[in-house]
């Protein structure tokens, strides 16, 4: 996987769940260039995100607080997305399947954090 391109991505809005079961659900409004601009749903499930941050801090990649991580996770699972379809999806969906237990996920996502 190569360097992810940025894209044009506004929040404009966010319910983030604390504690238990459930998905967190991030709306953005993206820039898809000459496909114009799209509304895109993000929903990360909370074992997602556990397993995540788990993963990042056994790397010592850093603490973010939970609504930035969430918040930058979404837009670089669009870029990813848009990189490899060329289309922006409706809605992306990240579970905890979506990270993998060696890590490698949370090592990428994490460098693209750092650089960023």
């Amino acid at each position: 996987m190569g360097s992810t391109p940025p894209v044009r991505a506004v929040l404009m809005s966010a319910e983030i769940m604390n504690g238990g079961t459930g998905f967190h659900r991030l709306v953005f409004k993206v820039d898809g260039g000459r496909s114009g601009m799209s509304n895109v749903t993000v929903m990360i499930s909370q074992d997602a995100h556990r397993k995540l941050s788990s993963q990042m801090s056994r790397a010592r990649l850093g603490d973010i607080e939970k609504p930035a991580l969430l918040k930058r996770w979404a837009r670089w699972e669009i870029a990813l997305r848009f990189e490899e379809a060329g289309t922006l999806p409706a809605t992306v969906t990240i579970t905890a399947r979506d990270v993998d237990d060696l890590g490698a996920y949370a090592m990428h996502l994490g460098r693209t954090l750092q650089v960023s």
